[in-house]
C-alpha cells in the first residue's frame, strides 16, 4: 500500500497515517474524558468547600454595634452613624412612667404653636390611617400617621375636639403621648357652607392638569370631604 502522507492527531503529537492508521490516543480517549471529568468534579468540590467556609466566615451574627463598625468602614465619611429605632426608644425608657393611674400627659403640637402641653387626659381619639384609634393610660409605644379627621382628647366629663389635616402621634414608653399636626382648628371656627363649596371645586378638579395638579386636587378632596363630615356630625 502507497503512503501519501501523514497528519497530525489532535489529542497527541504522533503522527497518523491516512491509509487505516487509528492514533493510540483515540482508543484511550473514554478513559483520559473520565480523568478529566474527574478532576474537574474535584475541583469543584475543593471550590463549593472554601466558599462554604468563607461565606461561614462573613455570616457571623451582627448587631447594631458590629453594623456600625462596619459601616464605617466600608463607607469611611464624616456623616452621622445611622441610628436604629432601638436607639430612640432606650433612652426614653430610662426614666419612670408619667401614667398616673387613668391619667396620662398629652402634648398636642401645631407648627405655630402648642395647644396642650402635659395635659391630664383620660383617653384621646385619633384618625388614624386604618380607621379611628383610642389611647388610654400605659399604652404600648407606637407611632401612627393621621389623616385628615377630629382629635378627641378626654378628661372624665369634659371633652375637647379638634378638626385636623394630618400629622403623626407618638406614644413613648415613659406614657407621655405627643400629637404633632400641619393644622388643627375647633369645629365652631369652619363655615360649612364654604367647606361645600370648596369640596364641589376640589371634586370637579379631579383629572385635571398634570400630575402635580391632580395631587393637589386628590388630596383636597380628601380633606373636605373629612371636614365636611365631620360639620355634618356636629349639626
Amino acid at each position: 500500500v502507497e503512503l501519501t502522507r501523514d497528519i497530525v492527531c489532535g489529542l497527541c503529537p504522533l503522527p497518523v497515517l491516512l491509509v487505516g492508521d487509528v492514533c493510540p490516543a483515540i482508543n484511550q480517549a473514554p478513559t483520559m474524558l473520565r480523568q478529566a471529568a474527574r478532576r474537574l468534579l474535584a475541583a469543584g468540590q475543593r471550590g463549593l468547600t472554601t466558599s462554604a467556609a468563607r461565606l461561614e466566615e462573613v455570616s457571623v451574627p451582627a448587631g447594631p454595634k458590629e453594623f456600625a463598625e462596619t459601616w464605617s468602614k466600608k463607607a469611611p465619611s464624616q456623616m452621622a452613624v445611622p441610628e436604629f429605632p432601638s436607639n430612640f426608644l432606650k433612652a426614653s425608657a430610662q426614666g419612670e412612667s408619667l401614667a398616673q393611674g387613668d391619667m396620662f400627659p398629652v402634648n398636642f403640637y401645631t407648627p405655630s404653636g402648642a395647644l396642650a402641653s402635659m395635659a391630664q387626659k383620660d383617653s384621646v381619639i385619633l384618625p388614624g390611617v386604618d380607621g379611628y384609634f383610642g389611647l388610654k393610660a400605659n399604652h404600648v409605644p407606637l407611632i401612627s400617621q393621621l389623616i385628615p379627621g377630629v382629635i378627641e382628647l378626654h378628661n372624665g366629663a369634659e371633652m375637647e375636639k379638634f378638626f385636623i389635616s394630618g400629622g403623626f402621634a407618638f406614644v413613648h414608653p415613659n406614657g407621655v403621648t405627643d400629637i404633632c399636626v400641619l393644622e388643627a382648628t375647633t369645629l365652631d371656627q369652619v363655615d360649612g357652607v364654604a367647606v361645600k363649596s370648596a369640596l364641589a371645586q376640589a371634586q370637579g378638579a379631579q383629572g385635571q392638569g398634570d400630575e402635580e395638579d391632580q395631587t393637589a386636587s386628590r388630596a383636597a378632596v380628601e380633606l373636605y370631604s373629612a371636614l365636611d363630615a365631620a360639620m355634618d356630625s356636629k349639626a
